[in-house]
């Protein structure tokens, strides 16, 4: 007689299945996927529950890759293509600094209805150039759009934020750059007037964008100094709408349904009735915030847990948060790719291990009690959070814990309140007002007291990830007794921990091109110290040293010592004040007069192992071109590396009449992003690269790299890769051999970091 699984067992094995999408390299193929379509048949059809547990391994990993499979294949069938489409706008938050974005749900390509497949999962992403008509865009809205489809691709870096996997994770896998557009209807949506009517009301208001934020989820209006000092102070989690919000907008409905309950004869009263108006409201909510992906799978967990009371099933927190990620992971398998969905199941998972194994003591009075609790519930964020922050936000702030416990009760028993009470009376606009007025005071007391917090943020470094769950993991030892175990204690795994820092790296020295999009950054490292050459490009609201340049820096641990800049366009210089004030003893050479130390040619120097000869040019200038371009060889005796910074044909030739074969280099910059106006065969001859290393984003406007170029250089021989490809480029020099190492394909190789669509450059 067979015995029965587990629903946990069974959670457990379906969890297990899906976990794979996190770290596959590509995923299965036909031949491969119906292999384990028949050995999962097989086991499932056999007896003992090992067998059957595997089976259902194997059938969620099957479902998983099969989902993942189709959003994959609907990037390919679109990528690249131009078409005509007929949508509607679900989402008109245009209000960010670096760009304008919209969301489009496609109903019509060319004129034929969307298959009902992809329906539900084909939500765009696309770029309006036109601001005009950009302005004229709003949510409900029907639009037909000329535009030309292209898969999302992101910049790849060792401590940056990894774009594409978000992109995957929400599935928005494609961007439509918009040609022309022409309305349909011009009708929008009730929620889309909810908003210009607030909008219109709290336009006055100092924390007007806040409240946007807290209402509909519209976050794009929030200014990056407001972003930066909401993650500095670790209360990031409050300003989205998120499972905490949405409990409390079915705690509000709850509460006005026991008030109505006064008015019921007693058979009337019961649970049901404050349950459903709970749900209610909190379904209310969602809507307001655009469904978006972390509301809508709060609102889920939210409706489990509330059937489970209404049924009067009583099951542990354990299986609850267990059973519920299950629910969620069949629904979207792709949710495991969701940096929000890690957030949320730690949290809780934080909090059930914490109430379980660090209860509050029972000598605290009562009088005390409520403080205490509240002390306790902080103190178990951040503690216990620590290993979501250090892989999401590659940082910790020390201030998070006396920011939380006022940040968190103001905002969620005050400020969120406050908020729905004037959404339900905005009929009523005196009133309305009142409780805007009250959102607003105490979001302002919040951000008052948040400003004096903010310097607690610490950037951390990739080791310091071996330590993210160093708290979990005393707590266990604590409670467990575990350091009278003998010599298999905690104290040996805390030694394993400290390994890694007492550990070398192997190679002398190394080089990385960073991925900067458009632009140039290399970074030269010896142990902890470093030098850049070329800072990236900036925008209103950011540069690439925010971005790209200072995460890389700080996950490596590494020491700025010295920056140079190869010349004054923007793409090369645009991070210089940055890291300037992030590094103020940084030394700094330019081709440019009276700007820092010297790049010119017969400058060298030595910095440990390694020798710096500048190339070009023979003399500085008042403002530096391409043509005046740095061009400096990097030695250490045996291998070389060339950085020519946008170097142009004329003066690649004459560092060929000048120097000849002593141009050689191992490693090549490829001048000027690989433009038809550099890389002359005599240069490249010259040089004889084992491989030309490129700076260049995907979808850049000026078609870069030259395709006659990349060819230019493959018939010499000369190994080509490229940012746009591969992410972040790495050589390392050992002493015998050196190596070169790509993102894309040797430090993080997933699926989803995959090249999409064909290999043809720039379309």
């Amino acid at each position: 007689m067979r015995s029965s699984l587990s629903i946990d067992l069974i959670s457990c094995a379906v969890i297990s299945g899906t976990l794979p999408l996190l770290f596959l390299p590509k995923l299965p193929s036909s031949l491969i996927w119906w292999s384990v379509a028949g050995i999962a048949l097989m086991c499932a059809g056999c007896c003992g529950n090992k067998r059957r547990v595997f089976s259902i391994i194997l059938l969620s990993f099957l479902w998983s890759t099969w989902y993942a499979e189709g959003v994959y294949r609907q990037v390919n069938r679109y990528v690249e293509r131009s078409a005509q489409v007929q949508g509607e706008i679900v989402s008109a938050d245009i209000n960010t600094e670096e760009s304008q974005f919209l969301l489009l749900r496609v109903k019509q390509i060319d004129g034929q209805p969307l298959p009902w497949t992809e329906y539900f999962t084909l939500p765009l992403h696309f770029s309006m150039n036109d601001q005009v008509i950009a302005r004229q865009m709003a949510a409900g809205q029907q639009w037909q759009l000329n535009l030309s489809f292209k898969a999302v691709h992101s910049r790849l870096n060792q401590g940056g934020y990894d774009q594409q996997r978000r992109a995957m994770a929400i599935h928005q896998p494609l961007v439509g750059q918009v040609k022309s557009a022409k309305i349909l209807d011009k009708s929008i949506d009730i929620r889309q007037k909810l908003i210009y009517r607030v909008q219109q009301t709290i336009a006055s208001l100092a924390t007007q964008d806040i409240i946007l934020a807290l209402a509909f989820g519209e976050r794009g209006g929030m200014s990056s100094e407001r972003r930066s000092l909401f993650l500095q102070t670790g209360t990031a989690h409050l300003m989205a709408i998120s499972g905490l919000h949405i409990s409390l907008a079915a705690l509000v409905g709850w509460i006005l349904a026991r008030g109505i309950q006064y008015f019921f004869r007693n058979r009337y009263i019961g649970l049901w009735f404050p349950i459903l108006l709970g749900w209610i409201t909190a379904t209310l909510y969602v809507w307001l915030s655009g469904v978006n992906p972390p509301a809508l799978r709060a609102f889920l967990a939210l409706s489990f847990w509330m059937l489970l009371r209404t049924k009067g099933i009583n099951w542990t927190p354990w299986q609850v948060w267990l059973r519920i990620i299950t629910l969620l992971l069949i629904f979207d398998p792709l949710m495991i790719l969701s940096d929000s969905l890690w957030l949320s199941c730690l949290a809780v998972a934080g909090l059930i291990f914490w109430f379980q194994w660090v209860p509050l003591p029972d000598w605290i009075t009562f009088r005390y009690r409520v403080l205490a609790r509240w002390f306790h519930l902080q103190l178990a964020m951040m503690i216990l959070l620590i290993p979501v922050q250090l892989f999401m936000f590659h940082g910790i702030s020390w201030t998070s814990l006396p920011a939380n416990l006022v940040a968190v009760p103001v905002v969620s028993f005050v400020t969120v309140p406050a908020i729905l009470l004037a959404l339900l009376f905005f009929w009523l606009p005196s009133i309305a007002m009142l409780f805007w007025w009250i959102a607003d005071y105490s979001l302002s007391g919040v951000l008052f007291i948040l400003e004096e917090l903010q310097h607690g943020w610490a950037s951390v470094t990739s080791s310091m990830l071996l330590f993210s769950g160093l708290g979990w993991l005393l707590i266990i030892c604590w409670r467990l007794s575990l350091w009278r175990c003998g010599l298999f204690t905690p104290w040996v795994t805390f030694i394993t921990i400290l390994v890694p820092f007492w550990q070398k790296p192997d190679e002398k020295w190394r080089m990385d091109m960073l991925d900067v999009g458009h632009g140039l950054a290399v970074v030269i490292r010896q142990g902890e110290h470093a030098i850049i050459y070329d800072t990236g490009n900036r925008w209103n609201g950011g540069s690439m040293a925010e971005k790209e340049i200072m995460p890389f820096l700080n996950w490596h641990r590494l020491s700025l010592l010295g920056m140079i800049i190869s010349h004054q366009d923007m793409d090369h210089i645009g991070g210089l004040k940055v890291l300037q004030k992030a590094y103020p003893e940084a030394w700094l050479r330019t081709p440019v007069i009276s700007s820092g130390g010297s790049c010119q040619q017969g400058d060298s120097w030595q910095w440990g192992h390694l020798t710096f000869n500048v190339l070009w040019p023979t003399v500085l200038a008042t403002r530096a071109y391409n043509a005046n371009s740095c061009v400096l060889r990097i030695s250490d005796g045996k291998y070389s590396v060339l950085l020519t910074g946008d170097l142009e044909s004329i003066q690649e030739l004459n560092l060929v009449k000048h120097y000849g074969n002593a141009l050689d280099s191992d490693i090549l910059q490829t001048p000027h992003h690989g433009s038809k106006s550099s890389s002359t065969v005599a240069f490249i001859q010259a040089v004889n690269p084992q491989a030309t290393l490129t700076s260049v984003s995907r979808y850049n406007p000026w078609h870069l790299p030259a395709k006659s170029v990349e060819q230019r250089y493959k018939k010499s021989g000369v190994r080509w890769i490229s940012t746009a490809k591969s992410g972040q480029l790495s050589v390392l020099f050992y002493k015998d051999k050196y190596r070169i190492l790509t993102l894309r394909e040797h430090f993080m190789p997933r699926w989803y970091h995959q090249w999409f669509g064909s290999l043809l450059h720039n379309e």
